[in-house]
Protein backbone atom coordinates (compact mmCIF):
# COMPACT_ATOMS: atom_id res chain seq x y z
CA UNK A 1 0.00 0.00 0.00
CA UNK A 2 1.39 3.41 -0.98
CA UNK A 3 1.66 6.18 1.57
CA UNK A 4 -1.11 8.08 -0.23
CA UNK A 5 -3.39 5.04 0.08
CA UNK A 6 -2.39 4.60 3.73
CA UNK A 7 -3.17 8.28 4.31
CA UNK A 8 -6.68 7.85 2.88
CA UNK A 9 -7.12 4.75 5.03
CA UNK A 10 -6.00 6.79 8.05
CA UNK A 11 -8.71 9.37 7.33
CA UNK A 12 -11.24 6.53 7.50
CA UNK A 13 -9.80 5.30 10.79
CA UNK A 14 -10.10 8.77 12.32
CA UNK A 15 -13.70 9.13 11.18
CA UNK A 16 -14.58 5.61 12.34
CA UNK A 17 -13.11 6.40 15.76
CA UNK A 18 -16.00 8.88 16.06
CA UNK A 19 -14.30 11.23 18.50
CA UNK A 20 -14.36 15.02 18.40
CA UNK A 21 -12.79 17.56 20.73
CA UNK A 22 -11.84 21.24 20.74
CA UNK A 23 -8.30 21.87 22.05
CA UNK A 24 -7.67 25.63 22.17
CA UNK A 25 -11.32 25.96 21.05
CA UNK A 26 -10.48 24.51 17.62
CA UNK A 27 -12.72 21.63 16.60
CA UNK A 28 -11.01 18.42 15.48
CA UNK A 29 -11.88 14.85 14.56
CA UNK A 30 -9.36 12.56 16.19
CA UNK A 31 -8.26 9.03 17.01
CA UNK A 32 -6.11 7.77 19.84
CA UNK A 33 -3.06 5.47 19.75
CA UNK A 34 -2.74 5.26 15.96
CA UNK A 35 0.08 3.78 13.90
CA UNK A 36 1.04 3.58 10.25
CA UNK A 37 3.85 1.68 8.51
CA UNK A 38 5.71 3.78 5.94
CA UNK A 39 8.19 2.80 3.26
CA UNK A 40 10.87 5.49 3.78
CA UNK A 41 11.51 5.59 0.03
CA UNK A 42 7.84 6.44 -0.69
CA UNK A 43 6.73 8.93 1.99
CA UNK A 44 4.92 11.47 -0.19
CA UNK A 45 1.11 11.78 -0.04
CA UNK A 46 -0.30 13.37 -3.18
CA UNK A 47 -3.99 13.90 -3.91
CA UNK A 48 -5.96 15.28 -6.84
CA UNK A 49 -7.45 17.86 -4.49
CA UNK A 50 -4.24 18.53 -2.55
CA UNK A 51 -1.07 18.08 -4.60
CA UNK A 52 2.11 17.72 -2.57
CA UNK A 53 3.71 21.06 -1.70
CA UNK A 54 7.32 20.58 -2.80
CA UNK A 55 8.09 24.24 -2.09
CA UNK A 56 7.19 23.97 1.57
CA UNK A 57 8.93 20.61 2.02
CA UNK A 58 12.15 21.93 0.46
CA UNK A 59 12.01 25.04 2.64
CA UNK A 60 11.32 23.13 5.83
CA UNK A 61 14.10 20.62 5.09
CA UNK A 62 16.53 23.49 4.45
CA UNK A 63 15.42 25.19 7.69
CA UNK A 64 16.06 21.98 9.62
CA UNK A 65 19.47 21.57 8.01
CA UNK A 66 20.36 25.16 8.96
CA UNK A 67 19.50 24.13 12.54
CA UNK A 68 18.42 27.69 13.23
CA UNK A 69 15.40 28.20 15.49
CA UNK A 70 14.77 31.75 14.25
CA UNK A 71 11.38 32.09 12.56
CA UNK A 72 12.50 34.37 9.72
CA UNK A 73 13.75 31.66 7.35
CA UNK A 74 10.76 29.32 7.56
CA UNK A 75 8.41 32.30 7.28
CA UNK A 76 9.48 32.57 3.62
CA UNK A 77 7.51 29.36 3.11
CA UNK A 78 4.62 29.65 5.59
CA UNK A 79 3.21 32.39 7.80
CA UNK A 80 2.01 29.74 10.29
CA UNK A 81 5.20 29.75 12.32
CA UNK A 82 5.10 33.46 13.19
CA UNK A 83 2.09 32.86 15.42
CA UNK A 84 3.79 30.30 17.67
CA UNK A 85 7.16 31.82 18.54
CA UNK A 86 8.30 31.73 22.16
CA UNK A 87 7.09 34.73 24.19
CA UNK A 88 9.17 37.84 23.55
CA UNK A 89 11.43 36.10 21.00
CA UNK A 90 11.63 35.10 17.33
CA UNK A 91 12.45 31.49 18.27
CA UNK A 92 10.61 28.31 17.35
CA UNK A 93 11.07 25.14 19.39
CA UNK A 94 10.18 22.69 16.62
CA UNK A 95 13.19 23.11 14.39
CA UNK A 96 13.85 19.37 14.31
CA UNK A 97 17.33 19.82 12.88
CA UNK A 98 18.44 21.86 15.88
CA UNK A 99 17.00 19.18 18.16
CA UNK A 100 18.50 16.01 16.66
CA UNK A 101 20.99 16.69 13.85
CA UNK A 102 23.80 17.05 16.34
CA UNK A 103 26.41 15.03 18.22
CA UNK A 104 24.22 14.39 21.25
CA UNK A 105 21.28 12.83 19.40
CA UNK A 106 22.20 11.63 15.90
CA UNK A 107 25.74 10.97 17.08
CA UNK A 108 24.43 8.84 19.95
CA UNK A 109 22.31 6.76 17.55
CA UNK A 110 25.26 6.08 15.26
CA UNK A 111 27.65 5.31 18.12
CA UNK A 112 25.13 2.95 19.73
CA UNK A 113 24.59 0.89 16.57
CA UNK A 114 28.26 0.84 15.58
CA UNK A 115 29.21 -0.37 19.04
CA UNK A 116 26.44 -3.00 19.12
CA UNK A 117 24.53 -3.91 15.98
CA UNK A 118 21.77 -5.36 18.18
CA UNK A 119 21.49 -2.29 20.41
CA UNK A 120 18.13 -1.22 21.83
CA UNK A 121 19.50 2.14 22.94
CA UNK A 122 19.76 4.01 19.62
CA UNK A 123 17.17 6.63 20.51
CA UNK A 124 17.13 10.34 19.65
CA UNK A 125 14.88 12.70 21.62
CA UNK A 126 12.96 15.67 20.23
CA UNK A 127 10.71 16.99 22.99
CA UNK A 128 12.55 18.04 26.16
CA UNK A 129 11.59 19.04 29.73
CA UNK A 130 12.82 22.56 28.91
CA UNK A 131 9.76 23.02 26.69
CA UNK A 132 7.37 22.58 29.60
CA UNK A 133 6.74 26.21 30.48
CA UNK A 134 3.70 28.44 30.78
CA UNK A 135 2.95 30.33 27.58
CA UNK A 136 4.68 27.85 25.25
CA UNK A 137 2.77 27.90 21.95
CA UNK A 138 5.10 25.44 20.22
CA UNK A 139 5.16 22.33 22.40
CA UNK A 140 7.16 19.91 20.25
CA UNK A 141 4.90 17.19 18.81
CA UNK A 142 7.58 14.55 18.24
CA UNK A 143 8.86 12.64 21.26
CA UNK A 144 11.58 10.33 19.96
CA UNK A 145 12.90 8.20 17.12
CA UNK A 146 14.17 4.71 17.92
CA UNK A 147 16.51 3.00 15.43
CA UNK A 148 17.25 -0.70 15.48
CA UNK A 149 18.83 -3.29 13.21
CA UNK A 150 17.17 -6.67 12.87
CA UNK A 151 17.52 -9.22 10.06
CA UNK A 152 20.14 -6.88 8.61
CA UNK A 153 17.60 -4.08 8.07
CA UNK A 154 17.58 -0.65 9.72
CA UNK A 155 14.13 0.08 11.13
CA UNK A 156 12.92 3.30 12.70
CA UNK A 157 10.05 3.82 15.12
CA UNK A 158 8.86 7.42 15.40
CA UNK A 159 6.69 8.38 18.40
CA UNK A 160 4.58 11.53 18.45
CA UNK A 161 2.30 12.87 21.18
CA UNK A 162 0.10 14.68 18.62
CA UNK A 163 -0.10 14.87 14.83
CA UNK A 164 -2.31 16.89 12.47
CA UNK A 165 -2.45 14.83 9.30
CA UNK A 166 -2.50 17.81 6.92
CA UNK A 167 -0.17 20.42 8.39
CA UNK A 168 1.91 17.78 10.19
CA UNK A 169 2.03 14.24 8.81
CA UNK A 170 2.10 15.35 5.17
CA UNK A 171 5.55 16.89 5.74
CA UNK A 172 6.65 14.93 8.80
CA UNK A 173 6.69 11.63 6.90
CA UNK A 174 9.11 12.88 4.20
CA UNK A 175 11.41 14.53 6.75
CA UNK A 176 11.52 11.53 9.06
CA UNK A 177 12.12 9.32 6.01
CA UNK A 178 15.02 11.61 5.10
CA UNK A 179 16.34 11.22 8.65
CA UNK A 180 15.94 7.43 8.43
CA UNK A 181 17.79 7.35 5.11
CA UNK A 182 20.53 9.62 6.50
CA UNK A 183 21.22 7.33 9.45
CA UNK A 184 21.15 4.38 7.05
CA UNK A 185 23.71 5.98 4.72
CA UNK A 186 26.09 6.69 7.62
CA UNK A 187 25.76 3.16 9.01
CA UNK A 188 26.49 1.67 5.57
CA UNK A 189 30.10 2.72 6.13
CA UNK A 190 30.23 0.20 8.99
CA UNK A 191 27.75 -2.35 7.64
CA UNK A 192 28.09 -2.33 3.81
CA UNK A 193 25.37 -4.97 3.34
CA UNK A 194 22.81 -3.22 5.56
CA UNK A 195 19.34 -2.76 4.05
CA UNK A 196 16.73 -0.08 4.67
CA UNK A 197 13.72 -1.31 6.62
CA UNK A 198 10.33 0.20 7.39
CA UNK A 199 9.56 3.37 9.30
CA UNK A 200 6.85 2.84 11.93
CA UNK A 201 4.92 6.03 12.74
CA UNK A 202 3.10 6.01 16.11
CA UNK A 203 0.86 8.81 17.38
CA UNK A 204 -0.96 9.18 20.69
CA UNK A 205 -3.49 11.61 19.17
CA UNK A 206 -3.91 11.89 15.40
CA UNK A 207 -6.40 14.36 14.00
CA UNK A 208 -7.54 16.88 11.42
CA UNK A 209 -9.10 20.28 12.04
CA UNK A 210 -12.53 21.59 11.05
CA UNK A 211 -10.92 23.76 8.36
CA UNK A 212 -10.07 20.50 6.54
CA UNK A 213 -13.43 18.71 6.87
CA UNK A 214 -14.36 19.71 3.31
CA UNK A 215 -10.96 18.67 1.96
CA UNK A 216 -11.38 15.26 3.56
CA UNK A 217 -14.66 14.77 1.71
CA UNK A 218 -13.00 15.72 -1.59
CA UNK A 219 -10.05 13.36 -1.02
CA UNK A 220 -12.38 10.47 -0.21
CA UNK A 221 -14.36 11.18 -3.38
CA UNK A 222 -11.56 11.92 -5.87
CA UNK A 223 -8.67 9.91 -4.44
CA UNK A 224 -4.95 9.82 -5.03
CA UNK A 225 -2.86 11.94 -7.36
CA UNK A 226 0.63 10.94 -8.51
CA UNK A 227 2.86 8.26 -7.01
CA UNK A 228 6.28 9.54 -5.94
CA UNK A 229 9.44 7.99 -4.64
CA UNK A 230 11.90 9.93 -2.48
CA UNK A 231 15.36 8.41 -2.33
CA UNK A 232 18.35 10.49 -1.25
CA UNK A 233 21.04 10.18 -3.93
CA UNK A 234 24.01 11.37 -1.85
CA UNK A 235 24.25 11.92 1.92
CA UNK A 236 23.46 15.38 3.26
CA UNK A 237 24.80 14.50 6.71
CA UNK A 238 28.05 12.88 7.82
CA UNK A 239 29.47 11.75 11.14
CA UNK A 240 33.25 11.86 11.24
CA UNK A 241 35.50 11.89 14.31
CA UNK A 242 32.46 12.11 16.60
CA UNK A 243 31.22 15.25 14.80
CA UNK A 244 27.94 15.66 12.91
CA UNK A 245 28.19 18.01 9.92
CA UNK A 246 26.71 18.62 6.50
CA UNK A 247 28.31 17.12 3.42
CA UNK A 248 29.19 19.15 0.34
CA UNK A 249 25.94 17.90 -1.22
CA UNK A 250 23.95 19.06 1.82
CA UNK A 251 25.58 22.48 1.77
CA UNK A 252 24.97 22.82 -1.97
CA UNK A 253 21.29 21.98 -1.47
CA UNK A 254 21.01 24.62 1.25
CA UNK A 255 22.60 27.26 -0.93
CA UNK A 256 20.25 26.53 -3.80
CA UNK A 257 17.12 26.64 -1.63
CA UNK A 258 18.38 29.81 0.08
CA UNK A 259 18.82 31.45 -3.32
CA UNK A 260 15.51 30.22 -4.72
CA UNK A 261 13.60 31.37 -1.63
CA UNK A 262 14.64 34.97 -2.37
CA UNK A 263 12.95 34.77 -5.77
CA UNK A 264 9.34 35.75 -5.17
CA UNK A 265 8.36 34.35 -8.57
CA UNK A 266 9.61 30.83 -7.76
CA UNK A 267 6.80 28.26 -7.84
CA UNK A 268 6.23 24.73 -6.59
CA UNK A 269 7.74 23.20 -9.72
CA UNK A 270 10.99 25.13 -9.29
CA UNK A 271 11.51 23.62 -5.85
CA UNK A 272 10.57 20.18 -7.15
CA UNK A 273 13.26 20.52 -9.81
CA UNK A 274 15.90 21.30 -7.18
CA UNK A 275 14.76 18.39 -5.02
CA UNK A 276 15.01 16.06 -8.02
CA UNK A 277 18.71 16.87 -8.30
CA UNK A 278 19.27 15.38 -4.84
CA UNK A 279 16.45 12.84 -4.52
CA UNK A 280 15.02 10.26 -6.90
CA UNK A 281 11.51 11.66 -7.12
Amino acid sequence: MSFTESFIDLIGQIEDYNLESSPRELKVKEALMASINIDPTEPIADFKDRPFNFKYFAGELAWYLHRDRNVDYISRFSSFWKDITNPGTDEINSNYGSLVINNDQLGWVIDSLVKDKNSRQAVMFFNRPEFQFEGNRDFVCTLYANFFIRKNKLYMKLQMRSNDIFFGLTFDAPFFSFLHQSVYQILKETYPDLELGYYFHFVDNIHFYERHFGLVDKIKKNGAGEDYTMVLKKPFIEYKNKQVSLTDSGIEFLNRIDSLSKNKKAINGDYKTVLQDYFKI
